[in-house]
């Protein structure tokens, strides 16, 4: 069984990703979210002297990254942005964000285009993050030579993939987040997953920080099968409708009648016996948005996810087991089987859209958030069917 003696959290620059300390830690609690930036907190006993002699203006927000390491892999990595002294039990407690949330506070000041041609989805993502140089820009915002803000120096990318391409421009002056707006570039049809994995750059002695593009979005299959009583505990398995809708609406950019929209119907679930709903409205918005086509996707994705409820398990790893977290991923695709003497239980394909561990004293404890693969075949199926009716 895992303690917190068997992981180390080490600090390293946000900026040049110079290694700086290794922390003492009595308890960590860590949390990787697909297409999403997680946390993380940790708590560092003072008498164990944590720095060693070290500078403690080092522990300020956003000027370090912490990573967790268990083994000989790194399993989570983000920068601080918040620590608290308990000056009676003589602790610090560290908390952190994951390394995405970066991008979700910065923004596209110089401007993106792809113009008339068409680019690789993950190609413009890139493009997007690359804006930040090393250096800090000496011209403001939508001057010529903008360069951006600075970014963490291990930051590297997996190669583009071939995927849908795609048209996007970001006028410099509506200062869109970068993280929105590769967020909403991957939540179409079609779209992509992504995650940052963390590793060690031996040559280099730093933790180079990797974007991931998963592609089609829905999960990288593993051949992993968790069952109920053999090597986890499914503590409960829930049926939600609150996805569930029949009609959709996405509004995009412009006001009143020269707003852009779209909407889509889906006649069968309320007319068709054995799944018959009354009509159920979902509508969103995406003012950045200044293509239909693009509304369109949202409109297609959002009817079909909501075609059935999403029926998930929740699950608890079990300690010193045949998986932890550091075997599984956020993106991964598993196989989870539960039953009891009288229901007849599931036996499912699922995507982990959540790890989240917690290590102290009495050992470690990881918990999976799931969703349905049906989700992605359902997409899928829908945009064939509406191809087939096309032609």
């Amino acid at each position: 069984m895992a303690e917190a003696t068997d992981y180390r959290v080490i600090l390293s620059e946000f900026k040049g990703s110079r290694l700086l300390a290794e922390l003492p830690v009595s308890a960590l609690n860590y949390r990787s979210i697909l297409n999403a930036p997680g946390a993380a907190s940790f708590t560092v006993p003072l008498a164990a002297e944590p720095l060693a002699g070290l500078d403690w203006s080092l522990i300020s927000p956003w000027r370090i990254i912490a990573h967790v390491q268990r083994g000989s892999r790194v399993l989570w990595g983000g920068p601080l942005l918040t620590w608290s002294v308990d000056l009676a039990a003589e602790k610090m407690t560290l908390g952190c964000v994951g390394l995405w949330d970066y991008y979700r506070r910065n923004t596209i000041n110089l401007g993106y285009s792809t113009g008339t041609t068409p680019r690789e989805q993950t190609t413009i993502a890139r493009e997007l993050i690359q804006q930040f140089a090393d250096s800090p820009s000496p011209v403001a915002p939508g001057r010529s030579g903008y360069w951006g803000s600075n970014g963490p120096g291990a930051l590297t990318f997996d190669p583009d993939l071939t995927t849908m391409a795609r048209e996007r421009t970001y006028p410099w002056f509506e200062w869109k987040s970068v993280g929105e707006a590769v967020e909403q570039l991957g939540a179409v049809i079609k779209g992509f997953d992504f995650r940052i994995d963390h590793d060690w750059d031996v040559d280099a002695h730093v933790i180079r920080n990797r974007m991931r593009w998963l592609y089609p979005a829905g999960g990288v299959d593993t051949g992993i099968v968790l069952e109920h009583g053999t090597n986890c505990t499914v503590t409960s398995v829930t049926s939600d409708g609150d996805q569930m809708c029949t009609e959709t609406g996405v509004n995009g950019a412009g006001e009143g009648w020269g707003q852009l929209k779209s909407w889509w119907y889906n006649g069968p679930l309320e007319t068709e016996d054995g799944r018959r709903i009354p009509r159920l409205a979902s509508i969103a918005t995406n003012n950045s948005v200044v293509r239909t086509e693009t509304l369109t996707a949202q409109a297609e994705r959002m009817t079909a996810v909501g075609a059935f409820p999403l029926i998930v398990p929740e699950i608890t790893l079990h300690p010193g087991g045949e998986y932890s977290a550091a075997e599984l991923r956020v993106g991964h695709r598993i196989r989870v089987r539960a039953r009891t003497t009288n229901w007849p239980g599931i036996d499912a394909e699922y995507v982990i859209q959540e790890i989240n561990t917690k290590v102290a004293k009495s050992g470690e404890e990881t918990n999976l958030f799931l969703v349905p693969v049906t989700i992605f075949e359902r997409v899928d199926d829908w945009v064939r069917g509406e191809l087939e009716m096309a032609a």
